[in-house]
């Protein structure tokens, strides 16, 4: 399946600090990494995300996130201490990706599927922040904890 979301995720993951920025927003506030690229993809395209669209599309990959992608993770991580599991580790981490890949397919239905989104440039920061207000499961979060990942999508 043609995925353009799936297509600006790996390229953007790949420029500097993107990366970074967006793991520290996962580990430290468990943030969705893919919910962030949607965000800024969105962005990118000049569309404003809003509740009424980021809701049911939360609803539509959060089984999803949690059965699959979460599973796989932590057992990948937890397995960073066995040097003999190396190779089962790389396995998982490309599990992981493939079933990230899968989560952005179902992301990328919703935003053929759903009602068009409003025009606006420059929503960066305002898709950001909607998808880390309505999304962070740990306490803490603010808004500067988006700045690293601003500044990397817009050195």
């Amino acid at each position: 399946m043609d995925n353009p979301f799936w297509d600006y995720s790996l390229a953007v993951y790949a420029r500097d600090g993107v990366a970074d920025a967006l793991l520290a927003l996962q580990d430290e506030f468990g943030l969705d990494v893919n919910m962030l690229l949607y965000a800024a993809w969105l962005a990118e395209r000049g569309l404003q995300l809003d509740a009424a669209h980021l809701i049911p599309l939360e609803t539509r990959v959060a089984t999803w996130r949690e059965q699959v992608i979460h599973p796989l993770r932590r057992l990948r991580r937890q397995w960073r201490d066995y040097p003999e599991a190396a190779a089962l580790r790389e396995g998982l981490k490309a599990l992981e990706l493939e079933a990230e890949q899968s989560q952005q397919a179902l992301m990328w239905e919703h935003f053929c599927t759903a009602i068009a989104l409003p025009e606006a440039p420059g929503m960066l920061r305002h898709n950001l922040r909607l998808v880390a207000a309505t999304g962070a499961s740990r306490p803490g979060w603010g808004e500067a904890a988006l700045e690293p990942l601003l500044r990397a999508l817009h050195p």
